[in-house]
């Protein structure tokens, strides 16, 4: 997608908000990140580009729709969702970045220093690559899980490195895996002074980008060597339909308490309870763990697509 449409996106954006959804323009400039004069910009642009007739002329409407029944449901700061094609279905993870990056640019484009934790995962590597470089160096990116694989390999999906050779900024990694191989281990891990100085900035973030990760066969955590086959199916039965950091959590959003979850080295959850969290995650099979995190109350933002957006739609409605 090329600036040129991305820029008529977001005005078609701006449109339904204003027009369809009843916002003020300081309604809209707060949901999409602009100023308020950014948002007469885009309105008139969607009137310029034909978008507003009875109703908002392109396929973003009906994204809109979903992500404003979302994010008024949740209580959340913002939901993007962007459009999903079912001809062409490697398109929606870029357009997902695409959509990831610019809420990702709104919060390092600040002049005061500001402290960035970031999770891991296909979409927030993604976001991160899709990002333009920008000079931010009195920022500082912090990383909320374990960057190795219980063999020793690094986290591919890892994204703290590139965002911060893109920005300049601090980076901060957690030199452990993301589940130990006993509790023994991992008391000893975080015992070090390394990975309590990582999880003492962790602590410090004003915000968090934060992938949602499944779980089933085809789990990011299990295909990438962070947990076993035996792990998996333990999880499947502790009934763990999503995670977040590695923390599993059930279809209502709650943690689940299990031996792996004794072994867990990332953060909790609950010590990120003042920092908003905003989750990156698309698919139709990605919503069940998307809907876990919306319900546990553990995000407040996120980018999505239209299909993980319509099956967290259509179980509000059951």
């Amino acid at each position: 997608m090329d600036k040129y449409e991305l820029k008529r996106e977001q005005a078609a954006r701006a449109a339904w908000l204003s027009y369809v959804g009843g916002r003020t323009q300081d309604d809209i400039a707060r949901l999409l990140g602009v100023s308020r004069p950014g948002v007469q910009r885009l309105l008139a642009l969607a009137r310029q580009e034909g978008l507003v007739k009875v109703h908002v002329d392109h396929p973003i409407s009906q994204c809109m729709a979903m992500g404003e029944a979302i994010l008024t449901h949740f209580g959340l700061d913002f939901c993007d969702v962007v459009p999903s094609d079912p001809e062409l279905p490697e398109s929606s993870p870029r357009f997902l970045a695409q959509a990831g990056a610019e809420r990702l640019a709104s919060l390092l484009d600040r002049q005061a220093p500001l402290t960035l934790s970031l999770g891991t995962g296909r979409s927030v590597r993604a976001t991160v690559e899709a990002l333009s470089r920008l000079d931010r160096s009195q920022h500082r990116i912090v990383s909320l899980v374990g960057n190795v694989a219980r063999d020793g390999s690094a986290n591919r999906y890892d994204g703290v490195m590139v965002l911060a050779d893109k920005t300049g900024a601090e980076r901060f990694l957690l030199p452990a895996p993301v589940v130990a191989a006993s509790v023994e281990e991992k008391e000893a891990l975080l015992a070090q002074q390394l990975v309590q100085a990582v999880f003492h900035i962790a602590r410090e973030a004003e915000t968090g980008v934060i992938g949602i990760g499944r779980i089933d066969p085809r789990a990011t955590l299990f295909q990438d060597h962070f947990i076993s086959e035996a792990e998996l199916n333990e999880l499947l039965e502790a009934g763990a339909v999503g995670e977040l950091l590695g923390w599993p959590l059930d279809i209502q959003g709650r943690l689940i308490d299990c031996p792996i979850t004794r072994r867990i080295t990332s953060l909790p959850l609950s010590a990120l309870g003042g920092q908003p969290l905003m989750g990156l995650a698309g698919g139709h099979d990605k919503g069940p763990a998307i809907l876990s995190a919306l319900r546990g109350g553990w995000l407040k933002g996120l980018v999505t697509d239209e299909a993980a957006a319509r099956y967290i739609v259509s179980a509000l409605g059951a």
